[in-house]
């Protein structure tokens, strides 16, 4: 873009901008002869976008509004007239009346790149810049890495985040106002500044309530969340305090105090976050209070409270999963609060869920105790016939010691995590995507994987990490291991190495050759290290062995915990037990996906690539129980290579990658 085209239009700026610092560019572009507007609207032309832009950039998106990066925003600054040079003050000037005060360097400040944010307690946010200056500091917008000090005041917003991700000292007001005094600044604003702040301290005191504690928690919560290597903060946002308006809309509803006295500090939060090294991670959604925030009988959230019960949405933790505040409809005489229980339920549980808290400052503050995990308070009750291992094995993760992600490099074995399956592979090369829609939810960090099983795709950095462990997967994938030989020797010992690596059946999935069950994936890749003529007579042979032995293909086996398990929280949430049946579907499933994989590979026909006595034995012994790879092997046409669910290929052009290139990146949910 031109700088004459810039003219006229109205632009707003959103993001983080790693180059630019915002206040300066904003008074550049209006030398321009650009408008800058604090929101997008209809009226918007431009919107500057720089990193973690949030809803500022999906409205522009909405409405059309044109979208620029950091790159052609500085392209257009470069071209700006020069800000005109302050007018120098005389020292006869300096003793006027309403004069400005003359600078007088700071120690602590002067030299040094300031950043103010918040509301302060004594002066304006320009009063506070124009102090700033005088004692030689350089005051910049935005926090970036060239900021040093970061001032802030009340309803400190992400710029507080920001310095504590980069490490830029910070310094409140009270502390600002003590350093200007200590470095001789003589100022109308100062005088009196220590005793008009201890006036507002006891007077904020005086009104605090519980739930002042908590927010303030909050705050230093997720601060210390967007602080941790091993965490990616996808999203956090704590709204500012609700209006009176809103404030009054509560009381009109007849909420909880409590939850009265919470929007007072805080209107609304959202914070999203996940492990650096999947799997693993949490969410709360309390919203802010808008007209949908509203006590509802069942006719409205389907919920079965109850005909003579009454709820609201208090924190939409997961599309199934949400805390409610559920109240009789007819409650206490009067029109002051009325009491609620706090109940979580899942799905359509209704009176059938649990109370989380006994009060909503409990209820945030074991959130926070629980890293926001889904279903955390359904975590660690003794449930007859559910079970929240992994869910559990993330808190007990989030709340030890936080280990520092291993990068990912080519030529890394890693283990990936796709929805419901997963594997493992080796890393080939990386490759960062520009920002879009389909980087959004999983990132724009891509890892181009040769997966065990036969895929070769591009799958998110957010879904890998580096798997060192040699676990019982990568032991009976070595091709040295003889299974045979192990079946021979130990049988049932075999079966449960085999299930530590593969896992129990859990469900069905489709692939575009039929239907998958879930271990055939890992069974493939636990098998591919063998010729294909050897993984079919390996798996022949197991079945063979377990037949021999008599065993009984439906009774339930459980399953001791080794500490060489590919996935503990799934096993100890399938209550660690299997049935041979569901080991053999994930063995004959895994053969078939190598089958298919071989055939699509090589452009020939099983039946040409096998020879004529394995098709025969195959044939024989698994025509009743793997009719599917049965057909499979005796295939005279070329079959084509299984599907991931939820993969794409047309992906791979919006990510500028290779055109026919497999993508596993998902929906997002």
């Amino acid at each position: 873009m031109l700088p004459a085209e810039i003219s006229g239009k109205i632009v707003v700026l959103t993001g983080k901008f790693s180059e630019v610092d915002r206040a300066q560019a904003e008074a550049a572009l209006g030398r321009l002869g650009a408008t800058i507007g604090a929101s997008v609207t209809k009226t918007t032309s431009i919107l500057f976008a720089g990193a973690r832009a949030g809803s500022k950039l999906a409205k522009a998106r909405q409405l059309g509004v044109t979208i620029l990066d950091e790159a052609a925003l500085k392209a257009l600054l470069a071209a700006a007239p020069a800000a005109p040079a302050a007018p120098a003050v005389s020292e006869a000037a300096a003793g006027v009346a309403g004069a400005p005060t003359p600078s007088r360097p700071v120690e602590g400040l002067s030299g040094k790149s300031v950043a103010l944010t918040g509301t302060f307690v004594l002066m304006k946010r320009a009063e506070a810049q124009r102090l700033l200056r005088e004692a030689g500091a350089a005051v910049g917008g935005g926090v970036t890495r060239s900021t040093e000090l970061l001032v802030y005041g009340d309803d400190a917003g992400s710029k507080l985040d920001d310095a504590a991700r980069l490490g830029v000292k910070t310094m409140s007001e009270a502390e600002l106002v003590a350093l200007l005094i200590a470095g001789g600044a003589a100022d109308p604003l100062l005088a009196g500044a220590g005793e008009k702040l201890a006036q507002k301290a006891a007077a904020r005191a005086e009104e605090a309530t519980e739930m002042t504690k908590v927010v303030a928690e909050l705050k230093a919560f997720v601060r210390a969340l967007r602080a941790r290597k091993d965490v990616h903060v996808r999203r956090a946002e704590i709204g500012r305090r609700a209006g009176k308006s809103k404030l009054e809309q509560l009381r009109g509803i007849r909420a909880p105090q409590e939850m009265i006295d919470l929007y007072a500090e805080m209107d609304g939060i959202h914070v999203e976050w996940s492990f650096v090294e999947p799997t693993g991670g949490g969410c709360i959604r309390v919203p802010a209070v808008s007209q949908w925030t509203r006590f509802t009988g069942d006719d409205s959230h389907y919920m079965n409270f109850g005909e003579d019960e009454e709820a609201l949405l208090f924190d939409e933790i997961t599309a199934e999963g949400n805390t409610w505040l559920v109240r009789s409809k007819t409650g206490e005489k009067g029109s002051g609060p009325r009491r609620a229980s706090i109940i979580f339920a899942s799905a359509a549980e209704g009176s059938d869920g649990v109370i989380a808290a006994n009060s909503l400052a409990e209820y945030l503050r074991s959130a926070m105790q629980s890293g926001f995990v889904s279903y955390w308070p359904r975590c660690f009750r003794p449930l007859r016939n559910v079970s929240y291992a992994e869910q559990e094995a993330t808190i007990r993760r989030f709340q030890a010691t936080p280990a520092a992600p291993v990068a990912i490099t080519p030529g890394a074995r890693v283990e990936f995590f796709y929805f419901s399956e997963g594997g493992r592979g080796e890393a080939l090369a990386l490759f960062t995507a520009s920002p879009s829609a389909k980087t959004e939810h999983n990132g724009a960090d891509f890892v181009q994987v040769r997966l065990d099983e036969g895929t070769l795709a591009w799958i998110p950095k957010t879904m890998l990490k580096v798997c060192a462990r040699r676990d019982a997967y990568e032991q009976l994938r070595e091709p040295s291991f003889d299974l045979e030989a192990a079946a021979a020797k130990d049988l049932r010992g075999l079966c449960d190495a085999l299930i530590r690596a593969i896992n129990p059946l859990a469900h069905y999935s489709t692939a575009g050759i039929g239907v998958l069950p879930s271990n055939a994936r890992r069974a493939a890749g636990l098998l591919s290290a063998r010729p294909l003529a050897a993984a079919l007579s390996a798996v022949v042979g197991l079945l063979a062995a377990i037949s021999a032995a008599g065993l009984d293909l439906s009774q339930t086996r459980l399953l001791v915990e080794t500490g060489d398990e590919f996935s503990p929280a799934e096993l100890s949430r399938l209550r660690w037990q299997y049935e041979l049946k569901g080991l053999l579907a994930g063995m004959f499933g895994g053969a078939l996906i190598l089958v298919h994989h071989a055939s699509a590979r090589a452009g020939a026909a099983p039946a040409v690539m096998l020879a004529a006595g394995l098709r025969a034995s195959i044939s024989a012994k698994l025509a009743e129980v793997a009719p599917a790879l049965v057909a499979a092997c005796s295939s005279a046409e070329v079959l084509s290579a299984p599907r991931w669910d939820h993969s794409s290929v047309d992906d791979a052009a919006a990510l500028g990658l290779a055109p026919g290139s497999i993508v596993l990146c998902g929906s997002g949910y």
